[in-house]
């Protein structure tokens, strides 16, 4: 027969034996709740700065689209200006330029800012090579659209079409009306037909001389131009001294016809000479359009930074 050992602790003293225990439990469990709500904190903060990085990347990324978009647009209206036909469109194409450019340069200044706030050396030389391509790109834009608008080449070529056509009209009219006043005088007739056809060769050489680029060209031409006056003149003092009275009023009136088309002529070599079209199409095509693509490589540079960007910050 086993004897038990007989218990010895009170009832009064077993709660005080059980007391240490269960404070012992409390506190690890209470120590395992801050770790578990520290954790939590840690990874709902890093959850929310990956949210913040990945929404800051895609707001820098459509930034960047919306920036190649108006790039396009400005360089397509900058395009459309220069080969507008009227003065209008011109005006209008170069404004839409203009606008599309300017917002270019919004996007570019938001962008930059998160750039820096982002701290990512390889954006910010990214942006900075984009930078230097866009001064450029402005400085030729408002070269050409302030060309493209003043249409000078086809201001001087309407003259030549329109006024100036008309003025030797009347001088042709004119000398038909002295050569009928005199229709047995062989020296009316070669003197009118001498100062006619140098005055149409004047005019047969406007286009050449609108559509030169070259300065020295123009001089050439305008050197022949001068000899060909000269033929006009002469030939018209000619005339004035071989018609008879009849014929003199006739002779006079062509001999105002041509002053008027040579004032006409010198408004159009002036136009000319200024070549504003000319040389807006040749900027466009040329220097610009290197430009505007070497623009277009450093935004795509751009975007494939951002692209990796984000794809670090969904990881």
């Amino acid at each position: 027969m086993t004897i038990e050992p007989e218990d010895t602790d009170s009832e009064a003293e077993r709660p005080r034996r059980r007391a240490p225990s269960l404070l012992t439990s409390v506190a690890v469990l209470v120590l395992l709740l801050m770790a578990l709500a520290a954790a939590f904190l840690v990874g709902r903060n890093r959850a929310g700065s990956l949210r913040t990085l990945f929404e800051q990347s895609q707001r820098k990324s459509q930034l960047a689209s919306s920036m190649q978009v108006n790039l396009l647009a400005a360089t397509a209206a900058e395009r459309s200006a220069v080969m507008a036909e009227s003065d209008e469109d011109s005006k209008e194409f170069a404004d839409a330029s203009r606008r599309a450019t300017a917002a270019v340069e919004t996007d570019r200044n938001a962008l930059a800012q998160l750039i820096e706030a982002g701290g990512r050396p390889d954006q910010a030389e990214s942006l900075s090579a984009f930078n230097d391509c866009w001064t450029r790109y402005q400085d030729g834009d408002r070269e050409i659209l302030g060309l493209a608008v003043e249409n000078t080449n086809l201001k001087a070529l309407r003259l030549s079409f329109t006024t100036a056509t008309a003025a030797l009209d009347r001088m042709q009219t004119a000398m038909n009306g002295a050569i009928a006043a005199a229709p047995d005088s062989v020296i009316v007739a070669n003197s009118a037909y001498r100062a006619m056809t140098a005055a149409l060769r004047i005019i047969s050489v406007h286009g050449r001389h609108i559509a030169e680029p070259r300065d020295e060209e123009m001089d050439r031409i305008e050197a022949q131009m001068k000899t060909f006056d000269a033929d006009v003149n002469e030939g018209l003092t000619a005339l004035s001294a071989a018609v008879s009275d009849a014929g003199k009023a006739s002779a006079d009136e062509a001999r105002a016809a041509y002053a008027d088309f040579q004032k006409v002529n010198s408004e159009i070599l002036v136009l000319s000479r200024r070549n504003s079209n000319v040389r807006s199409l040749a900027l466009s095509l040329g220097q610009k359009r290197k430009i505007s693509a070497e623009c277009e490589d450093r935004l795509t540079a751009i975007q494939e930074s951002l692209k990796n960007e984000r794809i670090a910050a969904t990881r």
